[in-house]
């Protein structure tokens, strides 16, 4: 397989791709950390790439898959960074102990911006004018 991007210096390499088929192409325990931004399965703005694959326990089953290529692939003590929605951060918590992964600890991004789904936000300004 060949890097998408890669330092010999800096001890860096990168690979684009399918995470399951880059994952396979990878010895044992040759990966030092993980960086993973994975789909959150929740078709946001309709993308099909994003989508929960037919239900809670199908995303959960094919999140599962990738991460237990991910642990087959961390050297012994190896660490992982795995971003995830707040609203279906249990669904990757779920896959990530199924894959085999123990969940040490949990960073949080709290954010105050996005799409307001339950209220009209110009009525709101409307009326305190």
């Amino acid at each position: 397989m060949t890097p998408y991007y890669q330092d010999t210096e800096a001890g860096v390499v990168l690979y684009q791709g399918d995470a399951l088929d880059v994952l396979r192409a990878l010895p044992d325990a040759s990966v030092h950390a993980i960086v993973q931004d994975p789909p959150a399965g929740i078709s946001f703005m309709q993308k099909a790439w994003d989508g929960d694959r037919g239900g809670r326990r199908q995303w959960i089953a094919w999140l599962a898959e990738i991460m237990a290529e991910a642990l087959r692939v961390i050297k012994p003590g190896g660490h992982a960074l795995i971003w995830a929605l707040p609203r279906t951060s249990h669904w990757t918590a779920t896959a990530l102990e199924d894959a085999g992964w123990e969940v040490r600890e949990k960073l949080y991004h709290l954010f105050g911006s996005g799409f307001p789904k339950s209220r009209n936000i110009s009525i709101d300004i409307d009326t305190l004018a």
